[in-house]
């Protein structure tokens, strides 16, 4: 989420709260389906790389793309952000413990129809640890690699935790001189307690495919 009004980049990650920061800072009036803003760090850093629109707008020209063209220029000359904005705004992100973050994303998935089609799952009795040995592999759902930006660093000035949500968004509402800093309960969910639902297996499962957050985070189970 971007806002040059408050001067702002807030990474969402993933289950960390962020639905509720986004609709607090006024990105959606109303809470519909993918209205949040998942970009990660990297996304908006390339919003300032004008030269990389300037070879975009020339190639889809030479491919008889002109309103690609003229979309990439357009970005080029008027860059959503500028690397000064960039450079200047304050650049916050939540992060939450990994265990307990992927016990929520099960369950989000298999309460939802069209996030189970996504991932091609049938069972809608799918156990949680089939879910994490067949479904979760992949990298880019890791929260450092959201907050990595493309020279490898994290150029974060603040890192909530979800375990101290409330809290921490007051220190973020400091600094951007926001006076209410309540947060409102979207998206709450009640269910047993993370780590009631993992075995050895799938707890070292965790660890194995998201070591590089959780020691960087210094996370436990």
């Amino acid at each position: 989420m971007l806002s040059k009004e408050k001067q702002f980049i807030f990474i969402h990650n993933f289950k960390t709260g962020g639905t509720s920061i986004e609709k607090k800072l006024g990105h959606f009036d109303a809470l519909s389906k993918d209205v949040q803003d998942h970009r990660t760090i990297k996304d908006f850093e390339r919003l300032t790389q004008r030269a990389t629109y300037a070879k975009l707008s020339a190639y889809a020209l030479k491919k008889g793309k002109s309103k690609s063209s003229l979309n990439a220029f357009k970005n080029m000359m008027h860059p959503e952000l500028t690397k000064s904005q960039y450079n200047s705004y304050f650049k916050f992100t939540f992060v939450r413990n990994t265990w307990a973050r992927m016990y929520s994303w099960y369950r989000n998935v298999m309460k939802d129809p069209m996030m189970r089609a996504s991932y091609n799952i049938i069972d809608t009795n799918l156990s949680f640890d089939d879910f994490l040995t067949t479904y979760i592999e992949h990298n880019t759902f890791s929260q450092l690699y959201f907050i990595t930006d493309t020279k490898g660093n994290v150029p974060m000035d603040f890192i909530g935790k979800f375990e101290n949500l409330q809290e921490d968004f007051n220190y973020v509402c400091e600094k951007l001189a926001i006076e209410d800093s309540t947060l409102p309960k979207l998206l709450v969910r009640n269910y047993s307690h993370y780590s009631k639902n993992y075995t050895d297996k799938t707890k070292d499962l965790i660890y194995k495919l998201y070591k590089e957050e959780i020691d960087y985070f210094k996370f436990e189970f």
